[in-house]
């Protein structure tokens, strides 16, 4: 069985595949003291919610994006797995990187692109709802090409109520219409429908400058939401990241066997 964390700004994602079987997921939150028991004992425990050992575990596979945490995260593999983690980086060439600088592409973006390419083929846009958004484009080859970065929806509201003295948290739901007539739905009209037209303007663009018929797909916290919204994006798949950082471990594998 295979352990994959995807380690984010906010969440640390967690699925253990039987090859490309998953058997089950979770979610821890992200905090920059996370120490190796913490993070041994919140797996072990809820892995064994679902009849899973660590002794069944035979490989480790992680995607950070918070480097801070790698320490703990290769401690708690040792510990509590036995296993020395391997890290997905932009070297092991699992996809041609078409950018002007390989080495800055975050792991999240390069497992997103694996999955979404073989669940969809190319081209294709995948849109990842993390802390940031992230906009992958995928060309027809499976090549990463580059994209777009954006801030996400509810840190930039909760900012802008932080920054400001007489702005106040709303629910992040659609308005009925964009004129509000007080402030919650001033502000839901501004944030809701403001981040619903970047992220619609954003596809237009890509097919645009690139595909017409270019794909869309979402993964992350929002994605499902934004699906809802927007009929362009076709698809949503939660665990895409996971799913791909279980693609990199078993192509990774089999480069090594050759």
């Amino acid at each position: 069985m295979l352990l994959a964390l995807k380690v984010g700004n906010t969440t640390i994602g967690a699925a253990v595949f039987t090859g490309e079987v998953l058997r089950g997921d979770w979610q821890l939150a992200t905090r920059a003291d996370l120490t190796a028991d913490e993070l041994g004992l919140s797996l072990t425990a809820l892995m064994a919610q679902a009849g899973l050992q660590a002794q069944q575990i035979k490989g480790m596979i992680i995607g950070s994006v918070v480097p801070s945490l790698h320490r703990a995260l290769i401690q708690m593999g040792q510990r509590y797995f036995q296993l020395e983690p391997a890290f997905l980086q932009h070297d092991w060439q699992l996809l041609p990187l078409d950018v002007s600088e390989p080495v800055s592409v975050g792991t999240d973006r390069i497992a997103d692109c694996l999955a979404g390419y073989e669940r969809c083929g190319g081209p294709l846009l995948v849109i990842d709802f993390g802390t940031a958004v992230t906009f992958n484009l995928v060309s027809t080859d499976g090549a990463f090409l580059g994209g777009a970065i954006a801030p996400e929806m509810e840190l930039a509201a909760t900012t802008l109520v932080k920054r400001t003295a007489q702005l106040f948290g709303v629910e992040l739901v659609p308005p009925e219409s964009v004129i509000g007539r007080d402030t919650v739905e001033n502000l839901k009209a501004g944030i809701v429908l403001g981040f619903i037209d970047l992220v619609r303007g954003l596809i237009v663009r890509f097919r645009g400058e690139y595909e017409e018929n270019l794909r869309v797909i979402a993964t992350g916290g929002w994605g499902q939401f934004f699906m809802a919204q927007i009929p362009e994006i076709e698809l949503y798949d939660p665990l895409l990241t996971l799913r791909g950082l279980q693609i990199a471990w078993q192509r990774r594998q089999a480069g090594e066997s050759h």
